[in-house]
């Protein structure tokens, strides 16, 4: 029953490593191969222990120790890189060579199973508290708290076990003659582990995918060069807007933002200063709009702004004082500094209002602020458009030039 058990760990501890094989065979992803090589030797070790009977106890009990030591190890770097820490690398391996060596002594110079019992407890819950502490630190790092709660749980009750197993050997309890031995601290102990273990690996693997789902999900919704929301997800933010007003009611701005000679700027200074234009202006609008705001790339330089709960005379303060701002923050390069200004195009919410139709609106208005001089703010008209502002080579006209 014993070996029986060992062989379940070993099967549901390679099962939980597979889709990290398969998944991400060849980048380390935030720790991800840290976390597939502790996995990968805590099956060695288990499975080194489940042979010790069968074959010469010594070494494959020094094989057993040895993978498990530095399955503990990679767990605490992986952990430190999924974070963004030092991974300490150094340090943890020095401190497992030392379990190492010590477990070789008490091994082949005759110590008794205790001693490497309470060794192998000992080392197994300071490396869970230490590598739990990291985690508990770094909590709220992730949006999704079960995950980590579930993490800080699979570290903690393996630290439990093992304390618990020290307490017991350390107070008297009757240590077994062999590690396979059916006793029953010895029996509890090892279902413990079957338990623990393949939870520990489980954690990691959920905290893993769950990372994965938020970066996938921040690349669908964040522009990747400005940070501000993606294109699809501002003109869905702007279905959803309107949809509410439709039902309750509301008030709702549409601030159509365009970066004024932004095409000059990419001749004169080149494409990585126009990216730096880009991600300056986006950090300045974001500063000078409420945090209530949102603010999405639409393309190109093109920006637009929804304002929430926004009547009219505070649409218009708001959108002018992001005109302010541009003005008032030009764009920093090593040899030079380019001054920079911003035009708008304001559309309010009108009860029928559509994406398309309060987009025209704004687009219109937008078009005249560039028709009139730039580093302006236009209001657009009461009435729906039903298409585009103006004609397409109306649009290149003004693109080009602007």
């Amino acid at each position: 029953m014993t070996i029986s058990l060992f062989f379940l760990m070993w099967g549901l501890a390679t099962a939980l490593a597979l889709p990290l094989f398969v998944l991400f065979p060849a980048r380390d992803l935030g720790g991800i191969r840290a976390f597939t090589a502790a996995n990968a030797l805590a099956v060695v070790s288990l499975l080194a222990y489940a042979s010790s009977g069968l074959l010469a106890p010594g070494p494959a009990v020094m094989v057993s120790n040895t993978a498990w030591v530095g399955s503990l190890g990679l767990v605490h770097v992986g952990v430190r890189r999924f974070f963004g820490l030092p991974p300490q690398a150094q340090a943890t391996a020095a401190l497992g060579a030392l379990c190492i060596l010590a477990f070789a002594l008490l091994l082949f110079a005759g110590g008794e199973l205790r001693a490497r019992i309470l060794l192998f407890s000992a080392m197994t819950c300071v490396a869970m508290l230490a590598t739990g502490r990291v985690i508990f630190r770094q909590r709220r790092r992730l949006q999704t708290r079960g995950v980590m709660a579930y993490l800080m749980l699979a570290m903690f009750g393996l630290a439990a076990v093992q304390g618990l197993r020290l307490a017991v050997y350390s107070i008297g309890g009757e240590a077994p003659h062999s590690l396979l031995e059916p006793s029953a601290w010895g029996l509890f102990f090892i279902v413990c582990g079957a338990v623990t273990v393949p939870a520990l690996f489980l954690a990691l693997l959920l905290l893993v995918q769950t990372s994965l789902s938020e970066q996938m999900q921040a690349a669908l919704t964040f522009d990747s060069l400005t940070r501000a929301h993606s294109r699809r997800s501002i003109l869905d933010e702007l279905e959803r807007e309107l949809r509410r007003c439709h039902r309750a009611g509301g008030k709702l701005a549409v601030l159509l933002l365009d970066i004024d000679h932004f095409k000059s700027i990419n001749d004169r200074y080149g494409h990585a200063a126009g990216d730096g234009a880009l991600r300056h202006y986006a950090q300045v609008v974001q500063r000078a709009v409420r945090a209530s705001d949102r603010l999405g790339r639409l393309g190109g330089e093109e920006f637009a702004l929804l304002m929430y709960d926004c009547d009219p005379a505070h649409a218009l303060v708001q959108a002018q004082r992001v005109c302010d701002a541009v003005r008032d923050a030009p764009l920093a390069l090593p040899d030079a500094e380019v001054p920079m200004t911003t035009s708008g195009g304001l559309a309010l919410y009108q009860p029928g209002d559509t994406a398309d139709g309060i987009l025209a609106r704004a687009d219109a208005a937008l078009y005249r602020a560039k028709q009139q001089g730039r580093d302006r703010v236009e209001l657009a008209s009461i009435g729906r458009a039903a298409g585009r502002a103006r004609p397409d080579g109306a649009a290149a006209e003004a693109r080009s030039t602007a």
